[in-house]
């Protein structure tokens, strides 16, 4: 229960904020999410879960309403609080502007640290290593097998300068704080690595950037990341991030979670990597056997490049489209399955005996003085390879795993491509089309507290998509959608009349170019969002010369660039159109004159096009359900309302909306579209 003590904690917190902080506006809203945010993480609610899914639009102030609800309750509870986003944009935004700004407003002392993955880090023992033979033929790049090409000499100058920084403490030791980044293959040698990392057995341990890092989450109240690193981290045991029983998580952005978590678990390899990675496996224990005085264990890579072979003729002989090879309904060919079998068995066999090697030679270490000029980059090499034999049986399992009939199965796929040497490569990839059991089971039934939030959450409404995708069940969590603080009545959303429906391709790419060219104004600022990248650019190339202001489109310019060249238009009283395709659909944040309307070429239905969408596709199908109703037609809605917010940031901002898409009024599903947007001016012309 919400002791009087939290209470008044929480109480004192909001006045301050609302007295000290520029520009404030008191919001009903706000005021509600930290009510309920305060419920429900004390337990007062009747339910198994503490678990709050807030549906709060723009303008709400969620983001001090979660902050300021949930810090003194997790303080109380002696919880970490983790925050997590879905992108860098907003991580940054937490970290140096709301954070120092809930510190000065919040009644109670917190603490905050950001936290990145293991990789960011430089493993200090690595980057000696390699500075300490600082000459194009280092031995650690050289001798491993692991390493394509020793580093030119300007790359080892730039080593070395990084630890000269590191050691005079210019340099914390993350790669996102270098000026200019080492090649991606040299730091993937120098980066920390959970398989090659010997934690406090390493002399380097407590000059570590990474344990250093990780001392400091632990004095920390409140921890921010991304939801990139939670997946990750989670799914691999919970060793970075503090115990999911002993916190409260935070979701903002919390509609990106399922697409995060289905490219979390989704697992690869290629058949030219696991030739490399028998061989490399095969010299490292060599090496290890050299050193150590020791039998090397048999590793049969002829055997293995004998099915691998066959493996690949059976593939050779599939048909490919787009170079992908999709299994109906995630059920592999048996003969496939059956060479496949076999290669696991051997791969499996492989890293038994390597693990057991890897073992013997950590107990040599103990007992034997070895230069570590040597054993370092011979243990990670051996590391790398334990990582690598492990990434291949983890794939080949899945791959061969029987679904179970009563559940979506997994998606399974082949893809090709062609290498440098002309040689063809085949990937083979199994995916969870399903991955609301994974969540529940890593963060829903463990987690001490959770508030999932963002402006669009609901699908059509409802936050029934939401709860099949994440496996939230409704009965045991609370849910709230919040009104917008903004006036929506003034503004049209207009409902163009065009005679070519979008599934009418070249007409209706016409009918969008001549309709642009009749209702941009150029002395406005304008975004236009389209659904497909090639009728953007054949639009773009209609339209450019007939414009009387200047066009911006996605993909000649970065993101931020166009943003900012389009504000210093606007203030300058120019006009400015911007074409951009979903990453300007949502997160664009143009207030004011700076955008006045939105005009959208087409509904973003999501087609199933990926093999996972594909297989999750055909399997409701094959129960008598309807893919296009059960994900198409939600995704759909939950897209139009994130464009359309593009439009209005704040009270005062105006403008209108355009859609070219006959399909609101045509089709029997436009109704359910057009009720569950904002209280706009509806015009069908």
């Amino acid at each position: 229960m919400l002791s009087n003590e939290l209470k008044a904690q929480i109480r004192q917190s909001f006045i301050s904020l609302k007295e000290d902080m520029d520009g404030f506006k008191t919001r009903q809203a706000q005021n509600k999410m930290i009510a309920e945010i305060s419920k429900t993480l004390s337990g007062e609610h009747k339910g198994e879960h503490n678990i709050l899914c807030v549906e709060a639009p723009t303008g709400t102030g969620k983001t001090f309403a979660y902050l300021l609800g949930s810090i003194p309750i997790a303080k109380a509870n002696k919880k970490k609080l983790i925050i997590s986003s879905a992108n860098v944009a907003l991580q940054e935004q937490l970290l140096f502007k709301d954070m120092p700004q809930a510190q000065k407003y919040c009644s109670v002392d917190f603490k905050y640290a950001l936290v990145k993955g293991r990789s960011r880090y430089v493993c200090v023992r690595n980057l000696i290593n390699v500075c300490e033979n600082n000459t194009s033929d280092n031995s650690l790049f050289e001798s491993m097998p692991l390493f394509d090409n020793p580093p030119e000499k300007y790359q080892l100058e730039q080593l070395s300068e990084m630890l000269s920084d590191y050691s005079t403490k210019k340099w914390n030791g993350e790669i996102d704080d270098l000026m200019r980044a080492p090649d991606h293959f040299i730091w993937q040698k120098i980066a920390c690595n959970r398989f090659t990392c010997t934690a406090k057995s390493c002399d380097s341990y407590q000059n570590c950037a990474f344990f250093k890092a990780r001392r400091k989450i632990t004095k920390a109240d409140v921890i921010v990341t991304n939801h990139d690193l939670v997946l990750a981290d989670l799914s691999t045991g919970n060793t970075v991030l503090p115990d999911v029983s002993e916190s409260i998580f935070i979701f903002d952005e919390a509609h990106h979670l399922n697409s995060k978590a289905l490219s979390h678990f989704s697992l690869t390899t290629n058949t030219e990597f696991i030739k490399t990675s028998v061989r490399q496996t095969k010299v490292v224990s060599e090496q290890l056997c050299k050193i150590s005085k020791q039998d090397v264990p048999d590793i049969n890579i002829k055997q293995i490049d004998g099915y691998l072979t066959d493996l690949i003729q059976l593939l050779k002989q599939l048909e490919f489209n787009d170079d992908i090879y999709l299994f109906s309904q995630g059920i592999v060919d048996e003969s496939i399955k059956q060479i496949s079998e076999n290669i696991l068995t051997l791969i499996g066999a492989v890293q038994t005996k390597f693990t057991l090697l890897k073992e013997s030679w950590g107990d040599y270490l103990k007992i034997t003085a070895i230069d570590k000029s040597i054993s370092d980059p011979i243990s990670n090499a051996a590391g790398e390879c334990e990582q690598h034999l492990l990434s291949i049986i983890t794939l080949f399992s899945s791959f061969l795993q029987k679904d179970d009939p009563n559940k979506a199965p997994h998606s399974r796929w082949v893809e090709k491509s062609t290498l440098a040497n002309k040689k063809t490569n085949y990937l083979l990839n199994s995916a969870q089309t399903d991955v609301s059991k994974n969540l529940d089971r890593l963060i829903w039934s463990k987690v001490s507290g959770a508030i999932l939030t963002s402006a669009t959450l609901t699908s059509l409404g409802s936050f029934e998509r939401l709860n099949k995708q994440l496996g939230l069940l409704r009965n045991e969590n609370q849910y709230l959608r919040l009104p917008s603080p903004f006036v929506f009545d003034q503004v049209d959303f207009i409902i163009a009349k065009l005679k070519a429906s979008p599934t009418q391709v070249y007409e209706h790419t016409q009918e969008v170019t001549s309709q642009l060219l009749k209702r941009l104004d150029s002395n406005e600022g304008s975004l236009v969002l389209f659904a497909s990248n090639k009728q953007m650019q054949i639009v773009a190339d209609l339209v450019e010369k007939k414009l009387d202001c200047t066009l911006f489109v996605q993909g000649e310019y970065p993101k931020k660039h166009i943003l900012e060249k389009h504000i210093n238009l606007r203030k300058q009283g120019k006009g400015s159109v911007i074409f951009g395709l979903d990453s300007f659909a949502e997160g664009v944040d143009l207030k004011g004159d700076n955008l006045t309307h939105v005009v959208i070429a087409k509904l973003r239905f999501s087609v199933p096009t990926s093999p996972i969408d594909k297989t999750l596709a055909t399997y409701l199908e094959s129960q008598n359900r309807n893919p296009f109703m059960e994900i198409s037609l939600p995704d759909a809605s939950l897209k139009l309302i994130q464009a359309c917010g593009r439009l209005i940031r704040t009270e005062t901002d105006t403008g209108k909306i355009t859609i070219f898409d006959n399909r609101l009024v045509t089709k029997f599903y436009g109704k359910q579209l057009l009720n569950a947007l904002p209280s706009y001016n509806i015009i069908v012309e």
